[in-house]
């Protein structure tokens, strides 16, 4: 029979780790995984992947991946798969702003940008050339590839105090470095998967556009999700930038509705690979 005159000290236990598992991030990376789950796309956290520059094994947070083929009926066409590679941060009184002015990519290299197999990136060129913008905007057909009209060039996350923070940056870093890994997890013959990874970041903080106004004074908008087009790339990665999507956590539910709609279109446009293609 339990002691009864504990309970106190374990109620104290209990809150004093609920407090440490808050503010390690643990319960946003549980709430971005159920929230996937809860949109039918099925996630692995606590992922991992072999860091390209250093060869260590390095965590990420959230990956899915979703078949954009019939896995049981291939014909010996290679298997393919949308990937989100999500980064969760959390920091709740510590604001992300995104600065604006970015390299507002035509659509169809906002496609062809994205971390590929290293081997299918001619396949994967060709098809995002096939797309036509004028027919049917990005946003209607492909909305997580879309960077929006106002894509930012890079972030920071303010500590709203003297000392400037790296968390942003280090964040970037290490979600397309594992984005990269992702998309090049199996290149080999036998073991051959097309994966198309998009980098993401999850934030459980207010996020802000900021630009210059006309006068040159700073203007700050509250932005749920916005994209940023990075020039500092993968060292093996073939793509010019890195494009990463950073989102609210209050907008995951509408990001998983673009990840789906995505996908599902990926599956009825995206034409069979084959390693010799």
């Amino acid at each position: 029979m339990p002691n009864e005159d504990n309970a106190p000290d374990r109620d104290s236990l209990t809150a004093k780790l609920q407090t440490w598992l808050a503010a390690q991030g643990y319960p946003l990376e549980m709430r971005v995984a159920r929230e996937f789950e809860k949109k039918g796309i099925r996630v692995t956290s606590s992922d991992y992947y072999v860091d390209d520059e250093s060869g260590d094994y390095r965590e990420i947070d959230v990956t899915a991946r979703i078949p954009l083929c019939n896995l049981a009926n291939l014909n010996g066409k290679v298997p393919s798969f949308l990937c989100p590679v999500i980064e969760c941060k959390s920091a709740p009184g510590k604001p992300w702003v995104l600065f604006e002015g970015g390299v507002n990519l035509h659509p169809v290299a906002s496609v062809a940008q994205r971390f590929v197999l290293n081997a299918a990136l001619r396949h994967w060129d060709r098809y995002a050339m096939r797309i036509d913008p004028s027919k049917k905007p990005l946003a209607e057909i492909l909305p997580l590839f879309d960077i929006g009209r106002a894509p930012a060039y890079s972030a920071v996350r303010s500590s709203l105090g003297k000392n400037r923070e790296d968390a942003a940056y280090g964040a970037m870093v290490s979600v397309t470095k594992a984005a990269y890994a992702v998309a090049n997890m199996y290149p080999h013959v036998g073991n051959l998967a097309l994966h198309v990874a998009v980098p993401i970041i999850v934030v459980d903080s207010p996020i802000f556009g900021c630009k210059l106004s006309e006068s040159g004074e700073v203007q700050l908008e509250p932005i749920e999700r916005g994209t940023i087009v990075w020039k500092k790339g993968v060292s093996k990665a073939y793509t010019v930038h890195s494009i990463i999507t950073i989102v609210s956590e209050a907008a995951l539910p509408a990001l998983c509705d673009d990840i789906a709609k995505t996908a599902s279109h990926l599956r009825r446009s995206l034409p069979p690979w084959t390693s010799q293609a």
